[in-house]
């Protein structure tokens, strides 16, 4: 197979090395295309056995369900914030936080019938999430991926609809970045053992 030209290998690697994490977004809003364009590169991402494992659930701002979701959220994190002087904020700014994304996506994995395909399909999940940042980013948007308290509450799935047996990948949030953040990396062979 012959390798790829110069200028989209530039591209790609400028592309993965430039994406960041934002959850500071600006309040344009995204619409439902490009929503559902993003969700469309993640399901490209690479699956063991071609379990395809991914569910999406994409909560509408201003919706009922985005509502339903941020108020479990805000529940769940009155009641488990160790310290008691910070609850009522850290509730109140994990709900807000939700409501006020552009866009809201969860992200969930199929768990399969054994340990390993379950293990395979989250790392197929995950996988999936990085193709839908990279999707983003090209587009000028970026993706802020949550496990956090987004993704604890113990009623989320019936909330969200999940109706196949599954475990949460992740919450992502998703809008036009209101700063570009920057981050540094270590270089590739400060993790690398060559045996």
């Amino acid at each position: 197979m012959a390798g790829k030209d110069t200028a989209t290998i530039k591209v790609v690697d400028q592309l993965i090395k430039s994406r960041r994490t934002v959850r500071e977004f600006a309040p344009d809003p995204i619409d439902d295309s490009t929503l559902r364009q993003l969700i469309e590169a993640a399901v490209w991402a690479p699956n063991h056995r071609m379990t395809e494992p991914w569910r999406f659930y994409v909560l509408k701002k201003g919706g009922e369900g985005r509502r339903k979701v941020s108020d479990l959220v805000h529940a769940w994190t009155l009641e488990n914030t160790p310290n008691a002087n910070q609850r009522q904020a850290s509730a109140d700014s994990a709900r807000d936080e939700l409501l006020e994304s552009p866009g809201l996506v969860y992200a969930y994995a199929l768990t399969g019938n054994s340990d390993e395909i379950a293990e395979e399909n989250y790392a197929a999940v995950a996988c999936a999430v990085q193709n839908l940042m990279l999707a983003a980013h090209a587009r000028g948007l970026g993706v802020g991926w949550s496990t956090g308290k987004p993704c604890k509450p113990a009623d989320l799935a019936a909330a969200l609809g999940v109706n196949e047996p599954s475990r949460v990948a992740g919450c992502l949030y998703i809008g036009y970045p209101a700063k570009e953040p920057s981050s540094k990396r270590r270089v590739g062979s400060d993790v690398t053992s060559w045996l």
